[in-house]
């Protein structure tokens, strides 16, 4: 299986793209129970995907999830965070940061919710360049800045900011906690994959 591969500073990805068929070899005893739960044939294939890349990295640990849905691997110090559209999944991971990761198709059509997650100041980063890539960008990072938060309750407006460094690189923030984020903006394959990063 093609896993790829890329590292930024102190943050790596792997993506894979989705495995269609049932790979039980992949999988711990207590994840074919867990499948055997899932009735979406997509969420199926997404949850085997992610298991595979996991034995790529990491062997076969259990992920495990805080009471947030935070995702972690058993007895790890390493910070993971897990996305995935219908084509592809990806792992983050750091051994330094809590890391958070979204992944969207470059065609996603977000135009009806936008002002549910654009604010007046990242509205001007719009004017700049591509709107509709750039606005991708922005709900991709928001993805992953509330995955970093690791609780719920934000609002993707009022709490998390964005603002552009260039062209790959993002700065996020998270109002409620104070902290500021780099992201970079890897293009693959017709998708948008974002991710935290520290220098």
């Amino acid at each position: 299986m093609d896993i790829f591969e890329y590292r930024q500073f102190t943050t790596k990805i792997a993506v894979l793209k989705i495995i269609k068929k049932i790979y039980y070899k992949s999988l711990l005893e207590n994840e074919i129970n867990e499948l055997s739960k899932i009735k979406n044939e997509q969420r199926k294939q997404e949850f085997i995907t992610v298991r595979i890349i996991r034995n790529h990295l990491f062997g076969k640990k259990k992920i495990l999830y805080n009471e947030f849905g935070a995702p972690y691997i058993e007895n790890s110090k390493t910070y993971i965070s897990i996305s995935h559209n219908n084509e592809y999944a990806v792992i983050a991971w750091s051994d330094d940061h809590h890391v958070g990761v979204d992944i969207e198709k470059e065609d996603r059509d977000i135009s009806m919710i936008e002002k549910k997650f654009i604010s007046n100041n990242e509205e001007k980063l719009l004017e700049i360049d591509d709107k509709n890539e750039n606005t991708l960008k922005i709900w991709c990072i928001k993805e992953a800045l509330y995955k970093l938060y690791q609780k719920k309750e934000l609002d993707f407006l009022n709490d998390l900011n964005c603002d552009k460094v260039n062209t790959d690189i993002w700065k996020g923030s998270i109002k409620k906690d104070k902290k500021e984020y780099l992201f970079f903006i890897k293009k693959f394959r017709n998708n948008i994959i974002c991710f935290n990063f520290k220098t």
